[in-house]
């Protein structure tokens, strides 16, 4: 185990990956200080391996890992990142523009943000979830938070694990599991259950545009259900669609659809 200070991974030429896994057991990396544990800069991957665990700190204005443009973290099963508490975007991450995060195994928990408690993914930035878990994390700032687990601008796949038991809270708090805003959101295999959000709606998630730009859901697959609002007269068969959300249904059924109060609120 190391308790260590920020820390800036950089490289000039080529790729590079650096890979963090515990031998013999879980091993865990404490912050000191505030700021990012890890910021991931151009051309270097970072992995988060088996037996790894990130912690941060309960009073901090960064994500415990910052993800710069060219740079890429890859979160793996065995791994977790926790207890980081950030005044800013994303509690366990944030993924700046031009970035990439893939999720393949691994639990976000117990962080909280003014948005995105568990993520938060820039416009342009990339995320491919197959696997792992996003579970109770808080958007919580002033009047209102945005993504309990996820706030995103950028382009998400969503194929597999779950995200569960986040909150958005506040009377204006919205997108229990995901906040949507303008961006590019394609659910296929994931689960999302057990979110909570305020008064503006999205137990499981809210769609955001703004003017002339959409943000676009695609719904193939997956369940979404027992998520909650705070919000009346919003439930998984009323909801308000109009030109600043698009949101696109294939393939799913009542039954994965059921039990959603609020499971889908589009401004």
């Amino acid at each position: 185990d190391a308790s260590i200070s920020a820390r800036q991974l950089h490289y000039n030429d080529n790729q590079v990956q650096i890979t963090l896994e515990g031998e013999g057991g879980t091993r865990s990396v404490q912050l000191t200080g505030t700021g990012s544990l890890f910021t991931v800069g151009k051309n270097v991957t970072l992995k988060l391996g088996n037996g790894v665990t990130l912690k941060g700190v309960t009073s901090n204005t960064s994500a415990l890992v910052t993800v710069l443009a060219g740079g890429k973290l890859e979160v793996a099963t065995g791994s977790t990142i926790t207890g980081n508490k950030s005044t800013g975007g994303g509690g366990a991450i944030f993924a700046s523009a031009e970035s990439a995060v893939e999720i393949s195994g691994g639990t976000l928990s117990n962080n909280q943000a003014a948005t995105g408690g568990g993520l938060r993914l820039e416009s342009n930035a990339t995320l491919l979830m197959t696997g792992g878990t996003i579970m109770q994390n808080l958007a919580s700032a002033g009047t209102g938070g945005a993504g309990g687990g996820i706030m995103m601008r950028g382009s998400a796949t969503l194929n597999g694990g779950s995200i569960t038991g986040n909150i958005s809270s506040g009377a204006n708090g919205n997108g229990g599991g995901i906040r949507c805003y303008l961006g590019n959101l394609i659910i296929d295999g994931v689960t999302i259950t057990g979110n909570e959000a305020g008064l503006m709606g999205g137990g499981g998630i809210f769609l955001d545009g703004e003017g002339g730009t959409r943000a676009t859901a695609t719904f193939i697959s997956g369940t979404i259900a027992g998520n909650t609002t705070t919000a009346t007269g919003i439930d998984a068969s009323s909801y308000n669609v109009n030109k600043r959300s698009t949101a696109y249904f294939i393939n799913l059924s009542s039954q994965q659809l059921s039990s959603a109060t609020g499971f889908l609120q589009m401004e």
